[in-house]
């Protein structure tokens, strides 16, 4: 998405909690920080770990047990991590800067917009199948946003169709398993 805060060192960083989380904790204003987007965008080596309460999105993608030394992480692939990937806060905020992105740096066409999403996340072009099957996805997706939301026009209809596209690249084995 072009988000990433690469800066080294300094403070702590507090990766989303849903609010549902913090309610069931008695001090709930010093349990954990509001959420600042901007400082969570640096990398999870710098994320606050609580020991009493794990950051959900950590949890599902295996981060290790707090509480005990740990010699090997375990390593497991189960559905909630799938679906936390697709439908979770994090991902479909940067499929929403992604989209952003492409829309920046690639302009309106479409091809392009394919073209440089590949370019970006996966660092390879996508093959003609690829292309073909995303631009087929880009229309239709935007004919259904058309068409569900009601109201919107052709523009808004493909910046969502865009999101959508983005999401799905971020979700692709490529990208979720690296060699």
């Amino acid at each position: 998405s072009g988000k990433l805060d690469r800066t080294m060192y300094g403070p702590s960083m507090y990766p989303f909690v849903p609010a549902e989380i913090l309610e069931g904790h008695a001090d709930k204003t010093s349990i954990w920080p509001e959420f600042k987007e901007a400082d969570a965008n640096r990398r999870m080596i710098y994320a606050y770990v609580k020991r009493s309460m794990i950051v959900p999105f950590l949890e599902v993608m295996d981060l290790c047990d707090t509480t005990r030394p740990a010699p090997k992480r375990l390593v497991t692939s189960v559905a909630p991590q799938a679906l936390t990937m697709f439908n979770g806060n994090f991902v479909n905020r940067q499929a929403g800067y992604f989209a952003q992105r492409l829309l920046k740096e690639a302009g309106p066409g479409a091809f392009d917009q394919v073209e440089l999403a590949y370019r970006l996340a996966l660092c390879r072009q996508p093959s003609r199948r690829e292309s073909s099957l995303m631009l087929e996805f880009l229309t239709s997706e935007a004919d259904r946003q058309a068409e569900e939301a009601g109201g919107l026009d052709a523009e808004q209809a493909r910046q969502r169709a865009l999101v959508q596209m983005c999401r799905v690249i971020l979700n692709l084995n490529e990208v979720v398993y690296s060699d």
